[in-house]
């Protein structure tokens, strides 16, 4: 017997140092930086992954908030890849945590199984077989487009089988935290500029939407896409936002809402804000306790903003010195959002165009079609609407109009669950849902889309236990 120890000791000291040298053989390369980066973030997490199951995704959000920036970072170091494996981090554990997931669930006896929504398995289904659509490349470029909509799906089911009410505190409180610096240092770039390494990015990418002049470079934030970084703070508002109305310690919350507002203020973002408005008055309506008061509010809530956009006109850009061609893009855009130059315009246009294309090809043009993957493999073709529900026609066909009675009946339902509880985190979830509205998918975002599904996935398993309450109650 100890001979057989001393054997096995011996091989995995054997392999212990054929790694090391490996490791260190590889180390010597500046090109694989990145991919022993992904090893040992990968061995970590996935060993974590298995202990705590989806109680990782605190530390997979906090990750994703700065994978960006980790990636911009490694440039002077390690070069740039189109094809970063860090990438792929959080796609491949979300895989694996939802493989436990159902295996887990599985042995679960029928009787008390929770069964989720019947459509969202069906749209989920729906966008597996538009994996492998050839109009969009084939089954390669559909599974790189799978990271951005397959995943976020994924999470639906996670957390509809596995969260409830402490996670989602869990989860948004690591949100507040994380997205507060994500504020601050979209200000930082605003009035001090991108470091070296972050210019070097943009100039490779070539990401000319980043200029707003010919030497002025938009905030960028720590994410790989400077818009995920935007929307990201949006959702980070929301919940500020929303706890400045709920709770009694309102001090902290009004200063995180005033440095989300202007970071997403300086990155000149106005589809944004808009929706950020929306999604504040419908937080103020939905918190009064009865008709009246929320009619009061609800009208109170639209002459301010009214107020607020006649006043507009009178703000002098220069007021913000460096930040002057931010503030000058932002509010031409929003005193007059479809006049020639403005792009609201080709944004309505876009629109347009993807929902017509369900009477073009109702079978859909394939996932890929709507995500990054187009741009990345050849033979796939870009087709991004730049709002979901027409991306989801293009994507999907038919498959679309599921996705959009999804998003009908989720915000119906998250809205009557308000009713009877207004705590923070429902109350958060129904402004970020609305205030995320057009982008609950976006196949260029790594973490938003995540969050969305998951607070998703979260809304309709408590939707199912409130009516099963009600009917228990109204029974007896």
């Amino acid at each position: 017997m100890s001979h057989i120890f001393d054997k096995r000791f011996n091989l995995l000291f054997v392999l212990l140092l054929a790694s090391i040298f490996v490791i260190g053989r590889l180390s010597i390369h500046p090109g694989m930086v990145r991919n022993l980066l992904f090893a040992s973030l990968f061995i970590v997490i996935m060993a974590l992954t298995i202990h705590y199951r989806e109680r990782i995704i605190g530390l997979l959000i906090i990750y994703l908030v700065f994978m960006g920036l980790i990636r911009r970072a490694l440039i002077p170091i390690a070069g740039w890849s189109g094809f970063d494996p860090l990438l792929i981090l959080g796609p491949v554990l979300t895989v694996l945590l939802a493989l436990i997931m159902f295996w887990e669930h599985k042995k679960t006896p029928l009787v008390v199984r929770e069964s989720p929504d019947k459509l969202m398995t069906l749209l989920f289904l729906i966008g597996c077989f538009q994996v492998v659509n050839p109009l969009s490349g084939g089954p390669i470029t559909g599974l790189i487009a799978s990271m951005y909509i397959l995943i976020p799906w994924l999470w639906y089911y996670i957390s509809f089988y596995n969260f409830n009410k402490d996670n989602i505190r869990i989860i948004v409180n690591i949100i507040q935290v994380t997205g507060t610096i994500i504020a601050s240092y979209l200000i930082y770039q605003t009035f001090f500029g991108l470091l070296p390494f972050e210019m070097a990015w943009v100039e490779i990418s070539g990401y000319a939407a980043l200029y707003l002049a010919e030497d002025r470079v938009r905030a960028i934030g720590t994410f790989p896409s400077a818009q995920e970084s935007v929307y990201f703070v949006m959702i980070t508002f929301i919940v500020a936002f929303s706890r400045m109305i709920v709770d009694k310690n309102k001090l902290l919350h009004v200063l995180i809402v005033i440095v989300t507002l202007a970071s997403i203020i300086f990155a000149s973002s106005r589809t944004i804000i808009f929706f950020m408005i929306l999604a504040s008055i419908l937080i103020i309506v939905m918190t009064r306790r009865n008709l009246m008061s929320r009619v009061v509010a609800c009208i109170t809530s639209l002459i301010g903003v009214f107020l607020i956009w006649l006043l507009l006109p009178l703000v002098n850009p220069n007021w913000f010195g460096i930040a002057e061609p931010t503030i000058e893009h932002m509010i031409a855009g929003l005193i007059d959002p479809l006049s020639e130059d403005q792009t609201g315009v080709g944004h309505i246009n876009r629109f347009t165009d993807g929902m017509m294309t369900l009477f073009q090809n109702p079978a859909g043009h394939g996932i890929a079609s709507i995500t990054k993957a187009a741009d990345k493999v050849a033979g796939s073709t870009a087709m991004s609407t730049e709002v979901d529900i027409s991306n989801m026609i293009v994507g999907l066909g038919l498959g679309g109009i599921i996705y959009m009675i999804i998003i009908g009946l989720t915000i119906y339902r998250v809205i009557w669950l308000v009713n009877y509880q207004k705590s923070i985190e429902m109350v958060a979830t129904l402004g970020i849902l609305v205030g995320s509205l057009g982008q609950w998918i976006n196949g260029g975002f790594y973490l938003t889309p995540i969050i969305i599904w998951m607070l998703i996935g979260w809304i309709h398993k408590e939707y199912v236990n409130k009516r099963g309450e009600l009917n228990a109650s109204s029974s007896s």
